[in-house]
């Protein structure tokens, strides 16, 4: 791991040691929101998807403005409801690509996942662009460090897997003390770890994606400020 990089993880986390509070109530805000519009009849998956476009952006702004050290507030996750439709299209356009391209092979659609990974967060900074503009945008952003992004999402893959196997092991421990129907041994272990991934791990990994993206924003700015200086002299 580069220094540069460390440096990164070690600033996540003192940031999220600052901010748990906020992050987490921030997350669960917005997942029971979402859980909540499933349970209308019909059309809640349809509702929910759409929610959680939305509510995802408002979220990604908070976690900038932490990372920058701005003010913020848990209700800014609801800020972005009038951008609701160019959320989705960004949401729904990224989506398609990364199925298009994994039609080829696996690992064009890897690729095609990354270079959009940070579309929402440059559609947090700038609400007002377009989508075909915001996934070009963070194609151009994730040039030369896929490798660094893909180790995060593997990690954050890595500790959702674990705390599935925990809760596994958990359910396994106690059928031994006491038998349970099969619908217990199944149900248990998957919301344990749906909470605890999209509540706990989720959030931590927004926030150091979101500071590789401030990064990677004040790379440029340092690049372009470096090129004016040189053409002045």
């Amino acid at each position: 791991m580069k220094k540069q990089e460390y440096k990164i993880w070690l600033d996540t986390n003192d940031l999220y040691s600052e901010n748990r509070t906020s992050v987490l109530v921030s997350s669960f805000v917005v997942w029971v929101c979402v859980f909540i519009a499933m349970l209308f009849p019909l059309f809640g998956f349809g509702l929910a998807f759409f929610l959680m476009c939305t509510l995802c952006i408002g979220f990604k702004k908070i976690v900038l403005d932490i990372i920058r050290g701005e003010q913020y507030k848990v209700e800014n996750v609801f800020d972005y409801y009038a951008f609701c439709i160019s959320a989705f299209c960004l949401k729904v356009c990224s989506m398609i690509l990364i199925a298009l391209w994994s039609l080829l092979l696996i690992v064009p659609g890897i690729i095609c996942g990354l270079n959009y990974c940070l579309a929402p967060y440059i559609f947090a900074d700038e609400p007002k662009i377009g989508t075909l503009e915001c996934l070009e945008k963070s194609k151009k952003l994730v040039y030369g460090h896929r490798a660094e992004l893909l180790i995060i999402f593997l990690m954050e893959a890595l500790f959702v897997a674990l705390v599935a196997t925990l809760s596994s092991c958990f359910v396994i421990i106690f059928n031994f003390i006491v038998a349970m129907p099969l619908w217990f041994n199944i149900v248990v272990p998957v919301v344990i770890t749906l909470f605890v991934a999209f509540v706990v791990i989720v959030p931590y990994f927004e926030l150091l994606i979101g500071n590789y993206y401030v990064n990677l924003l004040n790379k440029i700015v340092v690049k372009k400020s470096g090129k004016s200086v040189s053409t002045k002299k």
